[in-house]
């Protein structure tokens, strides 16, 4: 009787763990329940694990009346795994997965989707695409000169600063159609509208194609493209542009926000010397010298995070859960000692009375949570190790306003 209810409550852990899924967008792919999205090509050795998972999907998940907190969720993440890995390390990673599922937030980022906020965690051999990360919204503003604004341009300046973006670019657009001269101010602005609304690529295409060579140069517009690589993450084009930028800059107004947004690059380079260096050098600016000494006190706190060791996790591993603790990952390491440890017992109970196929079901499944669990914990601490660097960056991020 004991051995029985062992069993079943493995089974409801199981079902449970594995999550709700609704329809989703994925790599720019639809998930529907039940479906194979990850990968159109699956092979025979990985079907009977996607069709028990799409029959959960299909004829479970949707009566449980509970959501996944994960993104994907544990089925979608199974799914994926055994459609893109072989069968022993899907599983694996699965039952890692299965472990974490809902515990330790403060490890993950979050991504929002259409039915709320979830924790953003892809399988370690793949990276999430980066629209995945939820990042607050930005607020862009106008460039303008000293000069006199005509009224044209006061009415895009109005629109852009109320972050009426598109409708900015269809003026900006309006007037470049009629106009027979290259304003460089409009086209910064058409520069800053683009980026606003994330159109990267084509920023990048409207500078390299449609703006004239001698005004490639302009302070503005090459600290506008450095910004856009910085948000395409070519950290190094950036920085290239900014040191353009500040050879031609010979004012106090655009020569900080240049060496601000340095410090931030560097800081994504996780170079947090360069990045102090950036952030001591901004204190020259009055008006700077506040967010300076913030950041740089930041940067200063990066260097010295002390990282945990995934070697060492694995090997506090052989006593399950211990490895996640390790990693600060507190209530995963209750979960992977309670079923490793139900799931042990079960096996053991089994074979002692004589139940031969149940004890190999069951000890089929204490192997992949017990490598699970030894997996997950090295994961563990490479995820503790980047996300300490990364919740220091969404805070150079914050102050930076960028």
């Amino acid at each position: 009787m004991k051995r029985n209810i062992v069993i079943l409550i493995l089974t409801l852990t199981y079902s449970i763990c594995i999550g709700q899924t609704f329809k989703e967008q994925v790599d720019g792919k639809t998930i529907i329940t039940g479906q194979t999205y990850f990968n159109d090509s699956i092979n025979k050795k990985e079907s009977a694990a996607n069709d028990y998972i799409g029959f959960y999907q299909k004829y479970i998940s949707g009566i449980r009346g509970q959501e996944c907190p994960m993104y994907p969720s544990c089925s979608n993440y199974g799914l994926k795994t055994f459609s893109e890995t072989n069968f022993a390390s899907a599983f694996v990673m699965t039952s890692d997965r299965l472990l974490r599922c809902g515990h330790d937030h403060n490890n993950y980022s979050l991504t929002l989707r259409n039915n709320g906020f979830k924790y953003l965690d892809y399988p370690a051999y793949d990276n999430p695409p980066k629209e995945l990360y939820y990042s607050r919204n930005s607020y862009y503003f106008a460039f303008s000169d000293t000069v006199k604004p005509d009224s044209s341009f006061l009415f895009i300046k109005n629109l852009i600063n109320n972050q009426y973006y598109q409708e900015a670019l269809l003026e900006i657009m309006r007037i470049e159609f009629k106009a027979n001269s290259f304003d460089v101010k409009l086209f910064i602005n058409k520069i800053i509208c683009l980026k606003a609304i994330g159109e990267y690529e084509k920023a990048l295409f409207e500078y390299e194609n449609r703006c004239p060579q001698e005004y490639k140069s302009n302070n503005e517009l090459v600290f506008q493209i450095a910004l856009i690589q910085y948000k395409l993450q070519n950290f190094d084009q950036a920085l290239q542009l900014n040191s353009i930028a500040l050879e031609t800059c010979n004012d106090k107004f655009c020569k900080p926000k240049i060496i601000l947004l340095n410090g931030l690059i560097y800081a994504n380079k996780y170079d947090w010397q360069n990045s102090m260096y950036s952030y001591q050098s901004l204190s020259e600016y009055d008006s700077y010298r506040q967010i300076s000494n913030v950041n740089f006190q930041l940067a200063e706190k990066a260097i010295r995070l002390k990282n945990k060791s995934p070697a060492l996790a694995g090997t506090l591993s052989i006593i399950p859960g211990l490895g996640h603790a390790y990693t600060g990952h507190k209530q995963t390491a209750i979960t992977a000692f309670l079923v490793n440890g139900l799931i042990a017992y079960a096996t053991y109970t089994n074979f002692k009375n004589e139940n031969y196929g149940m004890g190999i079901l069951t000890g089929v499944f204490n192997l992949s949570f017990y490598f699970g669990n030894i997996y997950g914990a090295t994961k563990s601490a490479k995820r503790y190790n980047e996300q300490q660097k990364k919740s220091i960056i969404n805070k150079l991020e914050f102050n930076t306003n960028f």
